[in-house]
């Protein structure tokens, strides 16, 4: 055994890469000696190889490249038993040349800023061409039969060393191809960069690509007959430099199959270019490669081949013309098919759903009824194995078998808002050996179904077969159900996504026997409300849904409503929780009717109506009064004016009532026995308890109703006149108006009475008294924009009545024109801009135009305003 002898300088750059090259490759061979070797050809002798590496690694003289190559090239036949050695050392050797020169290349024309540390100077016209030459001969030389490229051999070539070279330039094709997809790269870019040109006509360029027509057209020579007979190892490499060319993680991605960068579909357009690789041939060596992945040396941040294989093959799909993917169904069908059987990991299983979403897409029948029934089944299978990964976060409780419940805590949390990012990190090796289970990509599978499974059931399953689709629906439901259940925090990426999924199912009317009842059961759980804000759109969808195509719902729901309400109320026990069980209902028939179109529900209005009286009777319940306002609100953005013509009395009376109790609250506390003051005929009217409960006005109950009450008024304020005919008859009431042109003030009851006060300013006035009294809940400084059109209250809940102060002061100050000047000097009051105050001879509400937007934002912060909230862990 001969020990290696160093040569300074020289061997760093030489032969040190012979032997990082060799020794994956074939470790258990003794390196050849630099010595001389007596009785040995020349092609075996270490100094050999080294040399033409060393000389090949000099980039100060590139122009003696060609004959090195072409040395190497005629010698092939005449290697022996160090063939293997020799064409992967070499070819590793040109790939980095390539690479080299492709960076200098891209530096020089200002595609990229860094300076590479190999610079060449001297650089034939044709190095690149040269180089993908060279590389050809000598990959065809050592994969395709010898005899098609030496037609007259002098010696024979052992096949033992052939096959060997062929296995050694296998192992290191994703290599080579990760340099020959750089250099198609390149020449994309040449092609369509104006830079480019301008650097080149400047010659300010080493290199020159010369006629890109013809680097490509060798780089199809290089690969068609690779493709053609060594396709899995093709495929496979693609796959290895597809992960390469991912794009970097700088912005959120949502989508769970993610999108392909422009580097990377440059690879679907190389691979549709080989005219040897049709679609169907594609399909067939994917399988293969799915079945059987070739061993790659893989770095630790590399995803599972598999994944990247068909990631690849779904971009493949996006972009081939319909006709090639309709006259591919049989091998398409056979991929699907082999993919169920593979045990793929669950990113894999994604975009398996991902691959037939887009066939069906592309191509909605197939003519063939055997055709669209084997389409049919897979389907079925298809999302019966993804339907099972979505419920892996799920397990059995123990007093009944068939019923799941959410684990108590993942072992790790999916937040949701970057799902690519969650897949690819989990599929590292890393992650893959320890003891993560399947069920880390239960959203991921959920979020996916969201997206394609209603469209796509919808298409596969004809009109006559659609009965087919309903026991898949209920076992997806089995999943979904458990989740929609649970409203704690770290569950809510994944009730997104189930209530996302649900309302995509509910859009077709033909899928509603498979989620009706469990959608109605959801809704009357105590918990529904506990959500986050981008899941109440999908609920109201769902609703709407679910009681258009279906009136008993609706009428189930009003009877419910009645069925509690005629309920007498237990005063020793339980009280409380019946009045909570009014207020569930009453607010989720709120909801109902918040769902709907305008007018819907009209022939309704006499029922609701008396049992919105009905719960108003019922004194001292703050809770169940505070729904009622809800309900108020809904009502004037769900029901044309005329048809709330008999209800406006009691919204005034009851407004009327909970600004009365206001004011007594603040008054309370001044500890003066003064009257109140001056009573207007048919609204003013004391709010007494009839069962002598004593009741603290302050607490948080009671400050939900004043808050309730309150956006109330804020809707009835905003919303244009025309909208509120009624409401422009009580308005003086509650707010001071502008004085017009003639003078005339706001009315009087008698010549012998004083001036009324609005209750805004009235409010306002003893809030500010208030405020002074208690520092530390002094709101006084909190300004509030008003503009026309707009809600003054976003807020969702008050600690202290005095957090109302800036409504108040707004409401006594906007809409009287004579305020600025005569409360300038108030200290306490909010401070409001010039153009905060419309100009007297233009009409309020028509200031500005209550555009659709305006009242999309009054419609969301409505929907704020039944959320509860989700539990927090």
């Amino acid at each position: 055994e001969h020990r290696v002898m160093t040569i300074p300088e020289e061997n760093e750059t030489g032969f040190d890469f012979v032997v990082s090259d060799l020794e994956h490759i074939s470790p258990h061979q003794p390196m050849t000696s630099l010595q001389y070797l007596h009785a040995q050809p020349i092609t075996c002798q270490g100094m050999f190889l080294c040399a033409v590496i060393r000389a090949l690694h000099q980039h100060c003289a590139c122009k003696m490249h060609p004959q090195w190559i072409g040395l190497i090239t005629s010698t092939l036949p005449y290697m022996g038993k160090v063939l293997q050695r020799v064409v992967v050392s070499v070819t590793l050797q040109l790939c980095r040349n390539l690479d080299n020169l492709i960076q200098q290349y891209k530096y020089e024309t200002g595609l990229s800023d860094s300076r590479p540390l190999w610079m060449a100077s001297i650089i034939p016209p044709d190095m690149i061409l040269t180089l993908l030459e060279g590389i050809t001969a000598i990959i065809h030389y050592c994969l395709l039969d010898p005899t098609t490229q030496y037609h007259q051999l002098l010696v024979n070539v052992d096949q033992k060393h052939l096959f060997e070279a062929r296995s050694g330039i296998l192992s290191i094709l994703h290599m080579i191809m990760s340099s020959v997809t750089l250099l198609w790269s390149v020449l994309h870019q040449a092609d369509s960069s104006e830079k480019i040109t301008v650097a080149a006509s400047a010659s300010v360029t080493t290199i020159n690509l010369g006629a890109t027509k013809n680097l490509r057209q060798q780089i199809l020579e290089l690969l068609g007959p690779i493709s053609m007979n060594h396709g899995v190892h093709f495929m496979a490499a693609i796959a290895f430099v597809w992960n390469e060319r991912r794009q970097n993680k700088t912005t959120t991605r949502t989508k769970v199959i993610p999108a392909a960068s422009e580097e990377q579909l440059l690879l679907v357009e190389l691979v549709r270019s080989i005219s040897v690789m049709r679609a169907e041939t594609v399909m067939q060596t994917v399988k293969e490669v799915l079945k059987q992945p070739p061993a790659i040396a893989k770095d630790k941040k590399h995803l599972s081949l598999e994944v990247c294989m068909l990631q690849f093959f779904y971009a493949y799909i996006q972009r081939i013309p319909v006709p090639n993917l309709v006259d591919s169904w049989a091998s398409l069908l056979i991929l699907l098919k082999d993919s169920i059987q593979l045990s793929l990991p669950a990113p894999g299983q994604f975009l398996i759903l991902g691959v037939l979403n887009e066939f069906i897409m592309k191509n909605p029948s197939l003519e063939n009824k055997k055709d669209q029934r084997d389409l049919q089944d897979v389907t079925h299978k298809i999302v019966d194995a993804i339907g099972a990964i979505a419920g892996s976060s799920l397990e059995q409780t123990t007093w009944l078998r068939r019923n799941l419940e959410v684990k108590p805590s993942p072992k790790i949390m999916v937040d949701g808002t970057n799902l690519e990012s969650d897949v690819e990190d989990m599929l590292s090796p890393a992650m893959e050996t320890s003891n993560i289970t399947p069920s880390v990509y239960s959203v991921h599978a959920l979020t996916l179904l969201s997206e394609v499974l209603a469209h796509l059931l919808d298409m596969v399953f004809y009109s006559d077969e659609k009965e087919r689709v309903i026991p898949l629906l209920v076992n997806i439901m089995h999943y979904v159900v458990p989740y929609l259940r649970n409203h704690s925090a770290h569950n809510a990426p994944s009730y997104r996504a189930c209530v996302q999924l649900l309302s995509s199912l509910s859009g077709y009317q033909y899928t509603r026997r498979a989620w009706k009842k469990e959608a109605f059961d959801l809704f009357m759980d105590p918990s529904f409300f506990q959500m986050d804000a981008s899941c109440v759109n999908h609920w109201r969808a769902i609703m709407d849904n679910l009681m258009t195509h279906d009136k008993t719902t609706f009428r189930d729901l009003m009877t419910r409503v009645a069925v509690a309400q005629s309920s007498s109320l237990n005063l020793f026990a339980n009280r409380d929780v019946e009045l909570e069980q009014r207020a569930m209902l009453l607010k989720r028939l709120a909801f109902a009717i918040f769902s709907s179109e305008i007018d819907q529900y009209q022939k309704y209005l006499p029922d609701i109506q008396e049992r919105l009286v009905e719960s108003l009777r019922l004194p001292q319940v703050p809770t169940l009064h505070s729904q009622v306002f809800l309900f108020f609100r809904v009502l004037l953005l769900r029901m044309s004016p005329q048809h709330l013509t008999s209800l406006w009395p009691t919204m005034i009376t009851e407004l009327v009532q909970v600004f009365l109790l206001m004011e007594q609250e603040l008054t309370a506390d001044e500890d003066i026995s003064r009257t109140s003051g001056p009573s207007v005929a048919g609204l003013e009217t004391t709010y007494t308890g009839g069962n002598g409960f004593s009741t603290s006005y302050n607490s948080q109950r009671w400050l939900n109703l004043y808050l309730s009450a309150c956006k109330f008024l804020d809707l009835a304020l905003a919303l244009p006149s025309e909208n509120l005919p009624q409401f422009q008859m009580y308005r003086w009431a509650f707010i001071p108006e502008a004085s017009d042109d003639s003078g005339l003030e706001v009315r009087r009851q008698g010549i012998h009475q004083r001036e009324f006060k609005p209750y805004v300013v009235r409010l306002a006035k003893l809030l500010r008294k208030r405020a002074k009294k208690n520092p530390e809940e002094d709101n006084s400084g909190r300004t509030l924009g008003w503009e026309p059109g707009r809600l003054l209250l976003t807020i969702c809940a008050v600690r202290s009545i005095e957090q109302l102060l800036p409504f108040f002061n707004v409401l006594s100050q906007v809409f009287n024109s004579k305020v600025p000047s005569r409360c300038a000097g108030h200290s306490g009051s909010p401070i409001l801009y010039s153009n905060t105050f419309p100009n007297k001879d233009i009409k309020l509400e028509n200031h500005k135009p209550f555009s659709s937007k305006a009242r999309q934002k009054i419609e969301e912060m409505v929907e704020k305003d039944f959320l509860e909230g989700v539990i927090k862990t």
